[in-house]
């Protein structure tokens, strides 16, 4: 079950979840991504790309999608939270693709399917990025000048306040029905690339510039959550400092952009355990009842 929270806790607590979450994400490679049985989990994850493992291992189809051509991979940081003994049953009702317009329909369908219920602890999301073309903005500050990158940029910020936000709110009070007795962990995005570096996919400046867009997004999912019980927001920008792309360790898939398979730009295995899944960990252990 999800352990009793303390505020307390804090980020040192990420630093002794590193190795035992890295060891479950590797000992998790060859299990479904979303296998459930008929019970309710105890952790249910929604929403997009991220919390769908993708960049972690090949992509199938999930037998929990709520519409065709679901995709999910493993292990993602459900597959490495699930092997905590606090923990107990996952399962991941997340689509890559998804928008925040998708999640009521992940809502639906888990709900149907048994797994999303009154005796689920924790509920996982990540949502928005994909509501302002978040690929298209990093083809806009590859390919352009910093100043078109920087217009990408402003221009999904405001979109994301105008439009995004109160649909993130509303997914947030639609999962806390569901699931009322549940933490919602809002989890926000990483930086994708290194300060001073971005490797070989956009200039120094523009990958800043990108960065800065991050943040604002995460900025909107922080607020987000202040309109729903239950809910937190995880931030997850410190736990890949240092791993970004064009760092000498990346968490982040960078393999031959634009990759066919969709991978690039999304955590690697090591990414959701060491970074997502800590991060999740630490902060619903920092929470009190």
């Amino acid at each position: 079950m999800v352990p009793e929270v303390d505020y307390r806790a804090g980020k040192s607590l990420r630093t002794a979840m590193l190795a035992a979450l890295s060891a479950a994400a590797l000992a998790g490679a060859a299990a479904s991504p979303a296998a459930a049985g008929p019970k309710t989990m105890d952790l249910v994850a929604l929403g997009d790309s991220y919390s769908a493992g993708v960049g972690a291992g090949p992509l199938q189809e999930s037998p929990l999608g709520s519409g065709t051509e679901c995709l999910v991979a493993a292990p993602g940081y459900a597959e490495a939270l699930a092997r905590l003994p606090a923990v107990g049953t996952a399962a991941t009702a997340a689509c890559s693709g998804a928008t925040s317009n998708q999640v009521p329909h992940q809502v639906s369908a888990a709900r149907e399917l048994g797994v999303l219920g009154k005796q689920t602890e924790l509920v996982t999301v990540t949502a928005g990025a994909n509501d302002i073309h978040y690929e298209g903005i990093i083809a806009a500050c590859a390919l352009g000048t910093v100043t078109f990158c920087r217009a990408a940029v402003d221009a999904a910020v405001v979109t994301a306040r105008i439009k995004v936000a109160p649909r993130l709110a509303a997914d947030y009070r639609l999962i806390h029905r569901a699931a009322p007795r549940a933490d919602i962990a809002a989890i926000g995005y990483p930086h994708l690339f290194a300060d001073g570096g971005a490797g070989p996919v956009m200039s120094a400046d523009a990958a800043a510039v990108f960065n800065d867009g991050v943040d604002e997004l995460n900025g909107i999912i922080e607020q987000a959550t202040r309109t729903s019980p239950r809910t937190l927001y995880v931030d997850v920008v410190d736990d890949f400092e240092g791993h970004e792309i064009g760092s000498p360790d990346p968490w982040i898939n960078l393999d031959s952009y634009p990759a066919a398979d969709g991978t690039d730009f999304h955590p690697t295995a090591e990414g959701y355990a060491q970074g997502y899944a800590a991060a999740v960990a630490a902060e619903v252990k920092s929470l009190s009842r």
